[in-house]
């Protein structure tokens, strides 16, 4: 996709005159309907700010925040993954775990033979790369940063939130885990994050990213941009 865009690293409106490849996610005009600034992180541009920083990290602190970070590289992994779980985390990851990738990003085991590597925007080529030069039978790595749209949740509030929004019993999944789950009634995954506020990502196909989002917008308090979120400690 195309369109004019700030150039990269720099904060603006969209349409400076210049035309450059940008990735957008499914939700990008209704960051723009709530007056958002953008910024370029790779290949995508991403919201990074809607009003006061402050305020966007006190809610994430203080009550409920929730942000689009659908720019996330994202590799599914199926099959017979455990050469590639070892590759990527530089250990073995039992399923319902997750752990930090080694190239800077996070790789949630969700069964046996299936797992989603969460990695920096646009980093999914060279890891995909790195992963076909290993010739690992019967495990197959597969781009998925397009067809899902991701979604982070933070703040104190999250357990009230996850109730409300969540038939199954999350009580065991922790901070470090994540787990397969019906999410407002569109499948899911959720992966806790270990973070200084209690906080979850929330993957679904980019098909329901608009649902998702006016979910959000109902229940999750803040939107938050990317600026605060790095700022607050994620990645």
């Amino acid at each position: 996709m195309t369109e004019a865009t700030a150039p990269p690293g720099s904060m603006g409106k969209v349409g400076d005159g210049r035309h450059d490849p940008v990735m957008r996610s499914s939700v990008h005009r209704k960051h723009a309907d709530l007056g958002a600034t953008f910024e370029r992180r790779g290949a995508w541009l991403v919201p990074a700010l809607y009003g006061s920083l402050d305020e966007e990290i006190a809610a994430v602190r203080t009550t409920l925040g929730f942000a689009d970070v659908s720019a996330r590289g994202k590799l599914q992994l199926s099959g017979a993954v455990d050469d590639h779980v070892r590759f990527l985390a530089g250990a073995t990851l039992e399923p319902l775990h997750t752990a930090p990738v080694t190239s800077r990003g996070l790789l949630a085991r969700i069964a046996r033979d299936w797992g989603l590597a969460l990695l920096e925007p646009s980093a999914e080529r060279d890891v995909m790369l790195a992963l076909a030069e290993r010739e690992t039978d019967h495990a197959l790595a597969t781009d998925v940063t397009c067809a899902l749209s991701g979604f982070l949740i933070a703040g104190p509030l999250l357990a009230g939130f996850l109730a409300r929004t969540v038939h199954e019993n999350l009580s065991g999944v922790l901070p470090g885990r994540c787990a397969a789950a019906s999410w407002a009634r569109i499948p899911a995954v959720l992966v806790m994050k270990d973070l200084a506020s209690p906080a979850v990502e929330i993957y679904v196909s980019s098909d329901h990213g608009r649902y998702a989002w006016e979910v959000l917008q109902r229940l999750g308090g803040t939107p938050i941009g990317w600026r605060a979120l790095e700022q607050w400690g994620w990645r």
